[in-house]
């Protein structure tokens, strides 16, 4: 049998390449004890994996080869979107002033959101949604972690609101929050509600597999640096807006990925960003 060093997929011995990524295969020694260099490590070494983050000691499957191909897929899915959309509102004025409503937002936002975890959910590779569940992090309760990351996440929060408030930088300009403040009612709520399950829909794609996938193979200040990129690309409208909202954004990006690194639970992260987001609500007004 000879298997993919990338995909881990067995193969005869006829076969020379993975045809899924096109990687040459290696045969495997039927004779191999591949737990006998565990038995033997010395306790030196023993020491160090103990220092090493769980994100490279816990056996991480995923290389940045992973994050790069899910990037990809991602960038081409909200082109097309985009495409879809702009052709859609020329071709329907009813279907431009639907998706400004709150009905039309909070449907969109939706669906965004599940063919992000659709696509990277296909690009983990994982087979069952338990090894899936366990992979990004959910299988684990919240860690003590959790409590300085909201309390920094509030800060950052705040922080933004008072340099908003002092005149030093416009606000964010988030469609959701300006909709909102003009609606009443369910109406409001549609406009309201995406901001506070957008954690639920981000959190398992950019901390529990595409932080995690970058970790694979690149260090701490590489694989963070990579994250707020992304964030920048998929909060643009606050980041061109603002320079406070884009600083921000880009620092409470900084401490998630910090806290994906400390805990094993993405609970953390997740908790994390629901705390960021629920605290606009207050800071706005919007609920008033």
């Amino acid at each position: 049998m000879r298997r993919c060093s990338y995909c881990g997929k067995e193969y005869s011995d006829g076969v020379t390449h993975c045809p899924i990524d096109l990687e040459p295969l290696a045969e495997e020694d039927p004779g191999a004890t591949p737990m006998v260099a565990e038995q033997t490590l010395p306790e030196t070494t023993l020491e160090a994996a103990t220092e090493t983050p769980f994100l490279i000691s816990s056996g991480n499957r995923w290389s940045a080869r992973d994050a790069w191909k899910c990037l990809g897929m991602l960038m081409v899915f909200g082109i097309v979107e985009d495409l879809v959309f702009h052709a859609l509102n020329r071709a329907m004025p009813g279907f431009y002033w639907w998706r400004r409503s709150g009905s039309g937002y909070f449907f969109m936002a939706i669906l965004q959101g599940v063919i992000g975890l659709l696509t990277t959910a296909y690009f983990t590779r994982e087979k069952t949604l338990k090894t899936l569940w366990k992979e990004l992090g959910l299988d684990c309760k919240p860690s003590d972690y959790v409590w300085m990351g909201i309390v920094c996440a509030l800060a950052l929060q705040f922080a933004d609101y008072v340099v908003v408030t002092s005149g030093l930088a416009p606000g964010s300009g988030l469609h959701s929050l300006i909709a909102a403040s003009h609606a009443f009612g369910f109406e409001k709520a549609l406009y309201l509600l995406p901001l506070l399950l957008a954690p639920l829909f981000e959190e398992p794609v950019f901390r529990g597999f595409l932080y995690k996938a970058f970790r694979g193979s690149y260090g701490i200040p590489a694989s963070t640096t990579f994250i707020v990129a992304w964030t920048a690309w998929t909060h643009w409208p606050q980041y061109s807006h603002s320079w406070a909202a884009a600083v921000f954004l880009s620092l409470f990006a900084i401490l998630l990925c910090y806290l994906r690194e400390k805990s094993g639970s993405l609970w953390d992260c997740i908790l994390c960003h629901l705390a960021f987001n629920g605290s606009i609500f207050l800071l706005s007004g919007i609920l008033r």
